[in-house]
């Protein structure tokens, strides 16, 4: 895929791999649109480095995913900014909350960010990507591998919590629904793939686990090469560099199509009132 000339949105840019992807990315675009959950005048510094290597425009929007309604103002926005999303990388994240934690629409907060959030922009911005040449990245992690999934049960209604197991379960959730979209999504989306961008030493693994990593310019590049890569990934899970087989639950075409339906029926009612919406707004 040329970097001459493309449009690239990332979310979650603001803090650890997403920082130091939108560094990496910067001086090779026409366009990044980045997005974090901090208010514009906090993030100032990291875009005056962002726009001074960057050869072309560099965009902020701001968005807490704790609200859907913030992700369809996050899609108006950068509908409003370009016609066209060459790349769109779905990397915002959180830790498992210390305890159950809902968020302002009903739903797990863990899972609301790292899943639920992710799928409605990608909805959103579907249209914007191009069918034969985008594509939709979906940072995942290796911890998917460790966990099961029950779609009626997204929200720990029944099940016990635990902080980690949250987000190993929305993480699989995403290599799922990254699988989906390429094998069963009733109209294919331009090109998908998902990956674990390594043991990354941030602050979301601390928050978890009490172990070192490299650093967050590998796991940087390892999300680059999932975004930038010339031929198709067809819904394929990356460990690393490498494709690898994932949970055997997100090969499952039926476990792909409970989760799905489930999904939407979290994410109706998610739009926002007419007033709030325009034609296109992390």
């Amino acid at each position: 895929m040329s970097t001459r000339d493309i449009t690239v949105v990332l979310t979650g840019a603001t803090s650890g791999i997403g920082e130091a992807t939108a560094r990496s990315l910067a001086p090779r675009l026409t366009r990044l649109i980045v997005h974090g959950p901090e208010r514009p005048q906090d993030v100032t510094g990291q875009l005056a480095e962002l726009r001074a290597a960057s050869p072309g425009e560099v965009h902020y929007v701001q968005a807490d995913y704790d609200r859907l309604t913030a992700v369809h103002r996050l899609a108006d926005a950068v509908a409003d900014l370009t016609d066209r999303v060459d790349v769109l990388i779905n990397n915002a994240g959180r830790p498992g909350a210390p305890r159950r934690r809902l968020s302002e629409d009903g739903n797990e907060a863990t899972l609301q960010t790292n899943y639920l959030a992710a799928v409605l922009l990608t909805e959103r911005l579907t249209p914007l990507v191009p069918a034969a040449t985008g594509r939709v990245v979906h940072v995942a992690s290796a911890t998917h591998l460790s966990v099961s999934l029950d779609p009626d049960d997204l929200n720990y209604e029944r099940s016990a919590y635990s902080a980690t197991t949250a987000y190993a379960r929305s993480k699989l959730a995403l290599v799922a629904h990254a699988r989906w979209l390429a094998e069963q999504a009733p109209v294919p989306p331009p090109d998908t793939v998902s990956l674990h961008p390594g043991v990354i030493r941030t602050t979301l693994l601390h928050a978890m686990f009490d172990i070192g990593g490299d650093s967050v310019t590998h796991g940087a590049q390892n999300v680059m090469n999932a975004a930038l890569a010339d031929g198709r990934w067809d819904g394929r899970y990356l460990d690393e560099l490498t494709p690898a087989r994932p949970n055997p639950a997100a090969l499952d075409p039926g476990f792909r199509d409970r989760l799905i339906h489930r999904t939407a029926e979290l994410l109706r009612g998610s739009a926002p009132v007419q007033e709030e919406s325009h034609a296109g707004h992390r």
